[in-house]
């Protein structure tokens, strides 16, 4: 026995032994590839292909400066730094525009795949490319040039995720796998992921299709769902206006500019107007599957760090703001300008902070200017040059229509349109899967668009829907429109830009050292027969719903010089009822517009860049000033201790969310636990994708205000066991009481419900560091912290409420409670604020920092300032940025 005891112990003692070897082993390959991914930013690197040496220098903040004799040099440049900086984060991002994430993470992958290839954005891409000038393509080239120096000088030695990915999918070893070289058509269909994560409804209409076969009130009892715009909220141009173009326009006769829509000479003409397209009944598969389709879209969009929200309704309050103010308001005498567009939180951030300079100023190099841009793209996309500064907000436009169409009943390849029988058109494509067997797929088109309807097979018996979209049934040349940004030196220059951007549209203030503001909206808007707007599926075989052209360009809004010396943007309305044409209504309700106007109102004296860096941050929630009241209105009385507690939190509460506020997490409970009450049971499962969004908020207000409102009739099972059917009173009463007991049974003692508790941020890379393999996420991702801000305000940090219900596609999933579902996926993404009076005085932010590279100085260096709502310096003249340079490289041509 004492024998077999020291063996056993000598095997145990052997098997720790080797366990141990195994994990230094582990731990020195980690480290020996995570090392391989830190970028130089000292000394000299010969690089191929530059005319002359390149100098780039870096800041405490990891900001990057480049300086070239050439404009071919600064962008080759450009490339081989942002590949430095990101490959990884590029990788990804071109493998989702060519529907290639299959190839290495494997069979999850396929569905996202086989959606993006119906989309054919690549196929768009290439046309994209072919339109654009010599110029342009010769900068994308230039930048394609230097990635492709820094790929061939790590090939063989990737980094981490190059080589996990690799042993992951069989396509590599220790060294990762090899690198394909980068295109100019990589760079040309990102841009078409990020028109597609900030532009169209597709899943809006998706959602009003579904919701009209739900509710059984047809169209009238959805579009109760979505109240009109309120006429005393912000309105970005109203008409009238001075100094602004588009409203008071006519419609003109015939087709505008742009027009593409496959119509031949001889063709007959459209007939009258139809009604709404008569959709066949739908299945429960074809319910479920249309709900995942609009999913889907949001999906990839997440996972491109462009994220839109949760849900099939709208942006789910996602939204960004931008303002800029006249010199006339300000302490310097020349404008400010303040910009923090929101995009979906990610490690790294979506954007990298980076300046591009000529040595010497002149027509064959006449860049001179720094901001952000996107780690896969030249050029900088907002920021300011010596003479103007621009920044964007999304105006959420109507760019996508689904149009259901009629199959031959005599031929199953051929649709019907104004009784004439046309062929599908039919396109092949391979996704080659990694560990598995390549997916073959045939994606049909028709004259309206890709059938949307063939992604997923339980739509084959269900209504045949082809999707239209500006982005890709148009030549876009939106990425022109930056190098001509970057360059512009005035507001005729700067509105001249953008005249062959297609999409996203944008809110783009503007401002500069000559004391103008402006402001415009660009983009290829349709206009459609018959209905006007694009909320609901069109009929695809009259040919009474087309498109008949887009809005035309000059008469698109646009302001100079407004008479009140400011333009504020932040998702509201940028047009009113005055205004000719259909641009969309999925606006924010107004309220951050609202808001921003206030707090500058209530700025004593003249303004300064502190004052919009404080407007910022704020964080009142202005919808409660209205919900608050109404409640209070019903006589709402709580039957528990806590849910007298939490009730008294709400009415004593100031409104603001800040990490320590106890009214905000009182308020916010509640407020969603009332969206679920009045909604859940008329909804049933699409209650997931409409409560959260504006607009549920925006029908809330309205029901609460109206205790005889039909949407009080609600079954309340599950809701505190009360009755309350028709009972506003005793419903509210028992919402409030069921959320004060979850966070008595999640958070405890009332003393620790504080929204800080609540309210946290945890930035993920998206692939590898979601995967649910605890090391990696280990390696890639930061701990969670507390933040301030929420849904609705200013400091828009956003949070999904889908977790509260059942997963349709995964039974096993146990819905979270309501007070555990604020954890923050979306917000301000970068932050500006630049006086036109002193450009080395802008300061800026990102959400995380400059690398992609685990482990690197300026890999999440910035969380903690970002989420303190502190800035950095960002240097522009050539002394500012010598003060400023902590390390230097020089790139050095061969």
């Amino acid at each position: 026995m004492r024998l077999v005891g020291r063996v056993v112990g000598r095997l145990l003692q052997l098997l720790v032994t080797l366990v141990s070897l195994a994990i230094i082993a582990l731990l020195v390959l980690g480290s020996i590839t995570t090392q391989r991914g830190f970028a130089q930013t000292t000394g000299t690197i010969s690089v191929a292909g530059l005319n002359h040496d390149v100098t780039v220098a870096r800041d405490r903040a990891g900001i990057i400066q480049i300086t070239a004799d050439d404009r071919h040099d600064l962008f080759l440049a450009q490339g081989y730094v942002h590949a430095q900086e990101r490959m990884w984060q590029m990788e990804v991002s071109r493998r989702i525009g060519a529907g290639r994430l299959s190839e290495l993470f494997g069979k999850g992958s396929i569905d996202r795949d086989r959606y993006i290839r119906t989309l054919r954005w690549r196929v768009a891409a290439q046309r994209d490319l072919d339109a654009m000038s010599a110029d342009s393509k010769a900068i994308l080239q230039a930048y394609a040039d230097g990635v492709n120096a820094w790929i061939t000088e790590h090939d063989g030695r990737l980094s981490t995720p190059f080589v996990v990915a690799g042993l992951l999918s069989g396509s590599g070893g220790i060294g990762g796998y090899t690198l394909e070289p980068w295109t100019p058509l990589d760079t040309a269909t990102w841009q078409k992921v990020q028109a597609w994560s900030l532009g169209g409804n597709v899943d809006t209409e998706i959602f009003r299709l579904l919701a009209d076969a739900r509710l059984g009130g047809g169209a009238a009892q959805t579009d109760e769902l979505f109240p009109a715009y309120d006429a005393t909220a912000p309105v970005i141009t109203p008409g009238g206006a001075l100094g602004e173009g588009g409203a008071g326009t006519t419609v003109p006769e015939g087709p505008s500019e742009g027009e593409n829509d496959g119509e031949g000479e001889g063709e007959p003409s459209a007939p009258p107007a139809s009604p709404a397209a008569a959709v066949p009944a739908l299945t429960d598969a074809n319910a479920a599957a249309l709900a995942d389709l609009g999913n889907q879209a949001g999906a990839i969009a997440a996972l491109a760090g462009l994220d839109g929200g949760d849900g099939l309704v709208g942006s789910h309050g996602v939204g960004s703001n931008n303002w800029v103010v006249s010199g006339e308001h300000t302490q310097s005498g020349k404008p400010i300008l303040a910009n923090d567009p929101h995009l979906g939180f990610g490690m790294p951030s979506a954007w990298i902070m980076n300046g591009l300079h000529c040595r010497s100023i002149a027509d064959s190099c006449p860049w001179d200017v720094v901001g952000v841009s996107f780690p896969g793209a030249p050029a900088v996309i907002l920021g300011h040059n010596a003479r103007i500064a621009w920044g964007a907000t999304n105006v959420n436009p109507d760019t996508q229509d689904l149009f259901v169409e009629k199959v031959d009943p005599a031929d199953a390849n051929r649709y019907l349109y104004q009784g004439q029988s046309l062929p599908f058109e039919v396109r092949h494509e391979t996704i080659k899967v990694g560990g598995g067997a390549s997916v073959e797929m045939d994606i049909r088109s028709t004259r309206h668009g890709v059938l949307l309807s063939d992604v997923d097979a339980r739509l084959k018996d269900g209504p045949v829907l082809a999707m239209r979209w500006t982005t890709t049934a148009e030549v876009d040349l939106a990425l022109e429109t930056f190098f001509k940004i970057d360059v512009a030196g005035s507001f005729d220059e700067f509105k001249a830009a953008f005249g062959g951007y297609g999409s996203p549209s944008q809110n783009w203030v503007y401002a500069d050292v000559d004391g103008h503001i402006g402001y415009v909206l660009p983009g290829l808007i349709p206009i459609r027969a018959g209905q006007p707007t694009g909320e609901r599926v069109r009929d695809g075989a009259s040919g009474s719903n087309e498109w008949t052209g887009y809005i035309p360009r000059d008469q698109l809004p646009w302001q100079l010089d407004p008479v009140n010396g400011r333009i504020v943007s932040a998702n509201n309305a940028a047009v009113d009822d005055s205004y000719p044409f259909w641009i969309g209504n999925e606006w924010d309700p107004g309220d951050r517009a609202a808001r921003i106007a206030q707090r500058l109102d209530a700025v004593a004296g003249k303004l300064t860049t502190e004052d919009m860096r404080s407007i910022q941050m704020d964080t009142h929630i202005r919808r409660a000033d209205r919900v608050i009241p109404a409640l209070q209105s019903l006589g709402i009385s709580p039957s528990t201790d806590d849910g007298k507690l939490l009730w008294s939190r709400i009415l004593d509460w100031d409104r603001r969310c800040e990490v320590d506020s106890v009214g905000c997490t009182a308020y916010m409970t509640v407020e969603l636990a009332l969206l679920r009450a009045i909604f859940d049971d008329e909804l049933g499962p699409l209650a997931r994708e409409y409560v959260g969004s504006t607009a549920s908020w925006e029908a809330f207000i309205d029901i609460v205000g109206n205790p005889s409102n039909p949407w009080w009739l609600v079954t309340t099972q599950g809701v505190g066991g009360s009755s309350g059917v028709g009972d506003p009173r005793g419903l509210a009463g028992a919402v409030i009481d069921q959320a004060a007991g979850e966070l008595r049974k999640d958070r405890g003692d009332p003393a620790g419900w504080t929204w800080g508790a609540l309210h946290t941020v945890r930035f993920k890379e998206a692939t590898l560091g979601d995967s649910g393999i605890l090391p990696l996420e280990l390696y890639f991702d930061p701990a969670a912290r507390p933040v301030g801000g929420a849904d609705g305000a200013v400091q828009n940090n956003y949070y999904r409420v889908g977790p509260v219900y059942a997963d349709p596609d995964d039974p096993e999933y146990v819905p979270l409670a309501n007070n555990q579902t604020f954890a923050v996926t979306n917000g301000p993404s970068y932050r500006l604020t630049i006086d036109m009076a002193d450009l080395d005085g802008a300061r800026i932010i990102i959400t995380t920092g400059q690398s992609g590279n685990a482990f690197e100085t300026h890999y999440g260096d910035l969380i903690p300032l970002w989420a303190g709502g502190q800035t950095v310096p960002l240097a522009f003249s050539p002394a500012n940025i010598k003060g400023s340079t902590v390390e230097t490289l020089v790139l050095a041509a061969p």
